[in-house]
């Protein structure tokens, strides 16, 4: 691994794991017709995690946002329909938390 001058963190490029970008997607189709400052920095959020736990553990920011925006049965719909696309996306285990 190259170090550049004045620099004290090493960046490293990783593939993302298995299911990420699916599961990025999925949480971010979830905000499709949500709108804001707030909506845009969950969507950074989403847009910058590296791990599918990352991902998972920002639902609840998502469901917040979906009540605030719309309504709570709305929030519910979306989030009951995340929690059986993610399922069948990830492996077993990667959505504890």
């Amino acid at each position: 691994m190259q170090r550049h001058p004045g620099c004290a963190v090493d960046w490293q490029l990783r593939p993302p794991e298995a299911g990420v970008e699916a599961v990025r997607r999925l949480l971010l189709a979830a905000l499709d017709d949500c709108h804001g400052p707030d909506c845009d920095r969950l969507r950074w959020r989403l847009h910058t995690a590296e791990r599918a736990q990352e991902l998972w553990l920002l639902r609840d920011q998502i469901f917040q946002t979906v009540t605030h925006q719309h309504c709570l049965e709305l929030a519910r719909e979306r989030i009951d329909a995340l929690l059986c696309a993610v399922g069948s996306v990830l492996p077993g285990g990667q959505k504890e938390a």
